[in-house]
């Protein structure tokens, strides 16, 4: 029998969409401004998504060029039986296999031997690609650096003679020499962005496959579904087809393997990823998205409060409570799909103007472009945030509604005067003041949306206007001018066949108008730890030496230097890239040993280690180089005497050659150097290009900053211009009783101005406030780790955000007042009524 209930079920969700549409269409300037207001608030958010992925994936895929791969992750050492049985798992999604032959018999020249497939070269990040892969078996295809160091040019079908030693994997172990000819199949460059320094040799599967090599000399490379937590998948892999996962490569037992995580995906569980460093852009975020939904929030607060009456009425003719509430939802919805859609696509094309921006002023990030997938991310994180938003706003009112007595509703006013309010006396400011006061959230919500709009644009001016250029410039380039070889400032210094030639050096010390230079030696990747270590200390040295010229030009953060006592060899100074980062003080003493001659040194100072007087990147430097998983070592830094230093490495290249030269003569030198550039083997930096990068990188950060503080600020001022319009025509009845009782229209436009007056001045005071927290806990500790900015306080942009907010209070209230009160007094309150 049915229920009393399915009796009294009416279908009527066709009616209440109905509904909702007419209620949104009811007030056109309402719903034009909250249709404005989500698409403002979505093209924030769609913007702000859109350049935080495109700037993860640029730093993804700048990683992997230094790693080689795209592939999610490896299983190493691994035969044949058990590639069969992995690359099966339903984890897997592809796979490729290579297979290691061994390394390049070349003591100056660093290259490995091994056979890839499709997947593997298709999954290799490599550049300039020439010719094909090999497919005869005396095909071989090699990088054009490691071509050109064994003496040969390079150009596809040349025949080539390569010596090589067949190595057990991981173990270092060599087992046969082989000497082979072969003709170029086709040649590549690695990335310039690649600190590996170890060339890549490709043999045929025809030829591998006739070669006596060792077992399990195979590692399977893979592309799971997902990048997420790359190191538990391979794992649970492992486990599920019954192999042990061990940390140790080299003579492994049956059923035990290694594995390897591509660590540039930055959610892979593996990344060297540091959240700190991004807690800044972190809370800047935080605080824009803050804004927004306080924005959002409170315009759907005053559009719900409106209807409160209509909703009472339809309570009245049976409407439920679970009904009225879904009717505001609908209508929250109807207002923001449309408006997240143009939302979806300014966002995005705002975004892409910006990535665009970033990635032609920085080198060191790569320029990618949105793909599909990541645009389509990027829509569902704006369209959740921005849905969640509106439903959170509206989740306040919709429930008041839906509890609200018809009665109650029909008499709803937000304004409620308190008996403490109670005066004798009572003036214009008075009376704006209990009105703004009135509901304590609402004037807290809405002077805080105009608070952190005004606080996002003066944090980026902070940055912004206290960019030093020369304390900038001073981290890359000491001197005038700087010149090395083009590998050198592409970051691939590899030794003394980079190093910068002794005819540059003495036809720019004989142009007129040059002072004085330095040089800056460095033997590359010749050697590596345990050729060259420090006893009694399991550290990487770096060994550098440095002309006191150039000395004199860097921060000495500790010591002093004394040239007498450098001349003599016997001291050393410490380079610190992070302050007592080195295990090292000044006065110390440490034994230096390079290939069993030991140098005991005694540190005299430290200076800042930059690219100004060092490396132009980061070396990676293994305990054991044949094993990938085996500890990295700390590095140290340590600058020599150069004499000492050509003495103890057996090295006199010259990485770098700094000088000065008289300002006059700057445009002849500059011509003189763009000559060289002509020549290979030479490139140069200036102090003036790198004045001319900053003042680009600071014009980026503006850019960027003001794009994001300009839509939030225009959401804060159509906010503003909301909420005075709304509450103009909410109060329109009691305004009209006011001029009906004697006061006079000039005296009501005076108390609607005091009203934004106050809203205003309080988000000035707010502004300043929140301000001071965020100087003193997010923006000084950030200024001071990018050490080209010194702190000031700012203050002008509060006060122009706000002074713009005094201005359309004062002329919008007048404007719109005028606009609605056009009709006889009489009319106005019937037909308010």
């Amino acid at each position: 029998m049915e229920s009393w209930w399915e009796k009294m079920k009416v279908k009527n969700k066709a009616y209440i969409r109905r509904l909702a549409k007419s209620i949104l269409n009811a007030n056109k300037s309402r719903r034009n401004i909250l249709l404005l207001a989500i698409a403002l608030t979505s093209i924030l958010f769609t913007s702000l998504f859109s350049v935080a992925l495109g700037l993860g994936k640029s730093m993804e895929t700048q990683t992997m060029k230094t790693i080689g791969t795209i592939s999610h992750g490896s299983f190493k050492e691994l035969s044949d039986e058990d590639i069969n049985i992995l690359s099966k798992d339903k984890d897997i999604k592809e796979f490729s296999i290579r297979e290691k032959v061994g390394i390049l018999d070349d003591e100056k020249i660093s290259a490995e031997l091994s056979y890839i497939d499709k997947n593997g070269y298709k999954w290799s990040l490599i550049e300039k690609v020439k010719g094909k892969f090999p497919e005869k078996e005396n095909d071989v295809f090699i990088d054009l650096a490691t071509a050109k160091k064994l003496g040969y040019k390079g150009e596809i079908g040349e025949e080539i003679e390569v010596p090589y030693n067949i190595e057990k994997p991981y173990t270092g172990e060599i087992t046969e020499k082989k000497s082979e000819k072969f003709i170029i199949s086709g040649t590549f460059q690695n990335p310039i962005d690649s600190n590996v320094g170890v060339g890549q040799i490709y043999l045929s599967k025809a030829y591998v496959d006739k070669l006596s090599l060792p077992e399990n000399n195979k590692d399977l490379e893979v592309m799971l579904k997902n990048a997420f937590m790359i190191r538990d998948k391979l794992l649970k892999i492992a486990e599920r087809n019954g192999y042990k996962v061990v940390d140790d490569p080299g003579n492994l037992s049956d059923k035990e393997i290694g594995i390897g995580v591509n660590f540039a995906y930055l959610l892979s569980g593996d990344s060297s990823f540091d959240f700190k460093t991004f807690i800044p852009f972190l809370a800047f975020l935080i605080l824009v998205i803050v804004a927004g939904y306080l924005i959002i929030n409170n315009i759907f607060k005053i559009s719900v409060n409106e209807d409160i009456k209509l909703l009472g009425l339809l309570k009245t003719i049976g409407m439920t409570k679970p009904q009225i509430k879904k009717l505001i939802h609908l209508e929250s919805i109807a207002a923001s799909l449309p408006s997240i859609i143009v939302g979806d696509i300014v966002g995005i094309s705002i975004g892409k103007v910006i990535l665009n921006k970033i990635f032609a002023n920085n080198e060191m990030l790569t320029d990618v472009k949105l793909s599909l997938m990541v645009i389509i991310l990027i829509i569902l994180f704006s369209t959740a945030f921005t849905l969640l938003t509106v439903f959170l706003s509206v989740m306040r009112p919709a429930k008041y509604a839906a509890k609200v007595s018809p009665i109650d509703a029909s008499r709803y006013n937000e304004t409620t005067i308190k008996k403490k309010y109670m005066s004798e006396n009572i003036s214009l400011g008075k009376l704006a003041s209990r009105q703004v006061f009135s509901n304590k959230f609402r004037f807290i919500s809405i002077v805080l949306s105009i608070s952190l709009s005004a606080v996002i644009l003066n944090s980026v001016l902070t940055y912004t206007g206290n960019i030093d250029l020369e304390k900038g410039i001073s981290d890359v380039i000491a001197t005038d001018y700087n010149i090395a070889s083009p590998k050198y400032f592409r970051y691939m210094y590899s030794g003394s066949e980079d190093g910068i030639k002794d005819n540059f050096i003495d036809e720019i010390e004989n142009q007129k108008g040059f002072k004085a230079g330095g040089a800056l030696y460095y033997y590359g990747y010749e050697y590596a730890y345990p050729d060259i270590k420090i006893e009694n200390n399991k550290v990487a040295p770096i060994l550098l030496g440095i002309d006191d010229y150039l000395i004199n030009k860097q921060k000495i953060i500790d010591g002093e230097f004394d040239k007498e006592k450098w001349q003599t060899g016997n001291y050393v100074i410490i380079g610190e890239k992070i302050k007592n980062n080195s295990d090292y003080k000044t006065g110390d003493k440490i034994k230096i040993n390079v290939k069993n001659r030991v140098k005991e040194v005694q540190v005299m100072g430290k200076v800042e280690y930059n690219f100004s007087n060092g490396l132009r990147y980061f070396p990676v430097i293994k305990e054991d180089i044949n094993d990938e998983s085996s500890p990295t070592l700390g590095l140290e830094y340590i600058y020599m005497n150069p004499n000492e230093y050509k003495e103890l490495t057996g090295d006199n290249s010259i990485m770098s050659y700094g000088f000065d030269v008289e300002d006059s003569e700057k445009e002849n030198f500059d011509k003189l150097l763009k000559s060289f550039e002509n020549e290979p083997g030479f490139s140069y930096d200036s102090r003036d290009l790198q004045i001319k990068s900053f003042k680009d990188f600071k014009n980026l950060i503006e850019f960027v900053g003001y794009s994001l503080s300009i839509v939030l600020f225009l959401i804060s001022v159509l906010n503003f211009i909301n909420v005075i319009a709304t509450e103009i025509l909410r109060n329109m009845v009691n305004l009209s009783i006011l001029e009906a009782i004697g006061m006079t229209k000039k005296n009501i436009k005076k108390y609607l101005v005091k009203k934004n007056l106050i809203y205003s001045l309080c988000g000035l005071v707010f502004s300043l406030i929140i301000m001071l927290l965020v100087d003193k806990f997010i923006l000084i500790d950030f200024m001071e780790q990018t050490q080209w900015t010194s702190y000031k306080f700012v203050i002008m942009p509060l006060i122009l955000v706000n002074f713009v907010n005094i201005i359309i209070g004062i002329i919008f209230t007048g404007r719109f007042y005028e606009k609605h009160s056009q009709n006889s007094l009489v009319d106005r309150i019937r037909s308010l009524e």
